[in-house]
């Protein structure tokens, strides 16, 4: 349809300088943070960081960019009254909205189509450029909640620190799962409850391991375990959470629920990236459902920040609850439904219309 051209043409125009803009505040974010916090300066360290942090930074702050755009955008076209005109012709709300609720939607799919394929990588590669190349990087004090991967030829194994003191090696909660890099079957389970780490060796004072091949338990009392990777590894081979792809993290949280291990900090971790990923098709919707009720700025904008605060707090409470509060991860749901009935409200008013 031509006017559904028109306006998704209209919009991406406005979207499209909204994110230039942004893109160049993360830039100059980037140039200041390279200039003044790295200790190397080559040009090749500044490259990969700038490719890298570029697409990240638009991930991030994508949901303040779709704001801003949408509210530009939706302000000219109820100035021109051509929201007016759609409606006497019989087009409802959501009729004359579906382009750039369908536009929303690929948005979304293509957040999470990055949480599997490239924003891990990314945050990965940042990361790992940081450790090596920005001031005062160095891990010092205590390693809380720290997790890490270390891949060998023919097994990956994920190691999750509950508390360690690098000061004297004092280890608790300490978990590693052996898997097969084939297959991902799961090969050994050690879980260290207290213990010392000094090198590759932990000397456990109380855990068990798990053998699956002869599907043998065995507790552990005052006894020396080779691990095979040192304290000083630890910054080499670590992978934290945040650079785990969708689909490892659906496999760990099933693995972990499987042999006992808390699988809730995955299972968070997952439905906050999916929530995120899907917030476009959030704040689409509750900005046309604002703008075709309240129709004036004045108040539309109070509204809409109160339920964009609403809406940050609903994406984060998986992460928030499971990693910082130790709750369980579906203690988010009852937001999660609020939000979703919320939702569903504003597409039934859409359908419906609004009196003027």
């Amino acid at each position: 349809m031509l006017f559904d051209r028109y306006l998704l043409s209209r919009f991406l125009g406005i979207f499209l300088n909204v994110s230039l803009v942004s893109v160049f505040l993360v830039s100059l974010y980037a140039l200041l943070d390279f200039l003044i916090g790295f200790k190397e300066k080559k040009p090749e360290v500044a490259l990969s960081y700038f490719l890298n942090i570029l697409p990240l930074g638009f991930y991030y702050i994508s949901f303040i960019t779709l704001s801003i755009s949408l509210i530009i955008f939706l302000r000219k076209v109820f100035e021109k009254k051509i929201e007016l005109t759609a409606e006497s012709f019989g087009i409802s709300p959501f009729r004359f909205s579906l382009p750039l609720l369908l536009f929303s939607l690929f948005l979304s799919f293509t957040f999470l189509l990055g949480n599997e394929y490239a924003f891990p990588k990314l945050l990965g590669n940042l990361w790992f450029i940081e450790k090596n190349y920005k001031k005062k990087q160095e891990v010092k004090g205590f390693i809380k909640n720290f997790w890490f991967v270390k891949k060998e030829k023919a097994f990956k194994t994920y190691y999750h620190v509950g508390n360690l003191n690098l000061s004297d090696g004092s280890l608790f909660n300490f978990y590693a799962l052996k898997v097969e890099r084939k297959s991902l079957n799961p090969a050994q389970i050690l879980k260290v409850y207290s213990g010392v780490w000094r090198g590759k060796e932990i000397f456990i004072r109380n855990g068990e391991v798990y053998d699956f091949v002869k599907e043998k338990r065995e507790k552990i009392f005052n006894r020396v375990f080779k691990l095979g990777l040192s304290v000083k590894e630890v910054e080499l081979f670590s992978e934290k959470i945040d650079f785990l792809s969708l689909s490892e993290l659906f496999f760990l949280a099933q693995k972990s629920k499987k042999v006992g291990l808390n699988a809730d900090v995955y299972a968070g971790e997952f439905l906050y990236r999916v929530m995120f990923s899907l917030s476009p098709v959030f704040i689409f919707l509750f900005s046309l459902y604002f703008f075709f009720k309240y129709r004036t700025i004045s108040r539309v904008i109070p509204r809409f920040l109160v339920l964009v605060v609403f809406l940050w707090l609903v994406i984060l409470s998986p992460k928030i609850l499971t990693q910082k509060a130790n709750q369980p991860f579906f203690y988010s749901f009852t937001f999660i439904f609020l939000l979703l009935l919320y939702s569903l409200k504003g597409v039934y008013d859409l359908r419906k219309g609004f009196r003027v």
